[in-house]
């Protein structure tokens, strides 16, 4: 927990000393206190919790023995983390001057260096000063990089996305949906007849049909979704927690607007009042129905329904047949009950399980009493199987 005789200071580096010597965590406080912001944590799983929380966080002085996790084990969870913040964050063990097998053990699991004690008041406060500025650098150079990857995949054209970074963005919901067992789609949309557009217009005319759509599809989806541009004339959407008939009718609303909304052509860089009515297809794939293993199989799925939707004429979605939900069955003796109470409503939707458990017995009936019947019966099991 942060020191309350230590107030945040935001220009600060912010240091976190772990140890269950309380006598430790103030002499090291008096040390590195004036010059950076002091977390401390009293044992191993209290650092790890701090260090977690907090990203301001970028040294470590941790102790080695303490209980519930000791700074061996604090050092292998730290460099095992996935996220680069926690691996490569600066982590000193602090040991006696005799202390060799302790430094050799914290050395193999990847400590940064090692504070003696009694502390040298110059030299600590020289080593967290480098490590600070060592861990900023880090930082910068993390985020230098992540901006200039972020760039590298937008489209030049549309602004939208990229395929590369639909691919990269997509094991991350992929892994997110699986995890708490939530459904993902992948819709690829494709213009319908492009290659006849290209034919009849220059290309400055079908760059800004491409904008367009473009612009019409990002104002079409959600905030956590994902739009990229998947080919020359086709656009991807990533929607995680999107299924069923909800996605469906997501699609139906993208295809119906696009074909209701036709671009004037002096909007597109050619005089004249004439419009272009433009259609789309679409494709969709979903986690919970075509049970895929990457978002690449998904997205390769999705460009396939898109082709069977423009080989039979375009402006349609296709996607994988589903399953027919099961119909709910209702006993006899439970419908008999429901309908003494006089909540016939109730019974309406289970009309046809019932009559499909009646039917046997009323051809037993019919048989054993002779009533002639049998046209009647025949008509309710087509109705039945309709």
């Amino acid at each position: 927990m942060s020191n309350p005789q230590s107030p945040t200071r935001p220009t600060q580096a912010r240091v976190l000393v772990i140890d269950d010597s309380k006598v430790v965590r103030v002499s090291l406080r008096k040390v590195l206190g004036e010059e950076f912001d002091i977390v401390e944590a009293e044992d191993g799983e209290a650092g790890w919790e701090a260090l977690l929380a907090d990203p301001r966080i970028q040294v470590v002085l941790t102790d080695a023995g303490m209980p519930r996790l000791d700074g061996y084990g604090l050092i292998a969870r730290i460099r095992a983390h996935d996220a680069a913040r926690i691996a490569h964050i600066p982590v000193n063990m602090v040991t006696a001057a005799d202390d060799d097998a302790a430094r050799q053990k914290a050395l193999e699991l990847g400590a940064t260096d090692f504070i003696t004690k009694p502390f040298d008041k110059a030299q600590l406060l020289a080593r967290v000063r480098a490590q600070a500025r060592m861990d900023q650098t880090s930082r910068d150079l993390a985020e230098t990089s992540e901006a200039l990857i972020e760039h590298a995949t937008d489209d030049a054209l549309t602004g939208v996305r990229s395929r590369r970074y639909l691919l990269r963005r997509g094991e991350q919901d992929l892994a997110f949906t699986r995890r708490h067992q939530q459904d993902l789609a992948v819709v690829v949309i494709g213009i319908d007849a492009f290659d006849q557009l290209k034919a009849q217009h220059p290309a400055a005319v079908t760059d800004r049909i491409l904008t367009a759509i473009a612009a019409s599809l990002g104002q079409a989806i959600r905030q956590e979704d994902t739009l990229a541009r998947a080919g020359e004339a086709r656009f991807a959407i990533l929607a995680p927690t999107l299924g069923g008939g909800e996605a469906d009718d997501v699609c139906n609303r993208i295809r119906q607007q696009i074909a209701d909304t036709p671009l004037a052509l002096g909007e597109l860089g050619e005089p004249g009042e004439r419009r272009i009515s433009l259609t789309v297809s679409l494709g969709l794939s979903q986690r919970k129905i075509d049970s895929a293993e990457r978002i690449e199989d998904y997205l390769a799925l999705a460009e396939t329904y898109l082709d069977r939707a423009q080989a039979a004429g375009g402006n349609r979605l296709v996607t994988a047949v589903r399953a027919p939900a099961p119909r709910q069955r209702i006993s006899i003796d439970a419908a008999l009950r429901i309908l003494a109470r006089g909540d016939t409503e109730k019974l309406g939707p289970h009309i046809d399980t019932m009559m499909e458990q009646i039917l046997p017995l009323l051809a037993f009936c019919n048989e054993h009493q002779q009533w002639q019947i049998e046209p009647h019966l025949e008509a309710i099991s087509q109705k039945l199987r309709r």
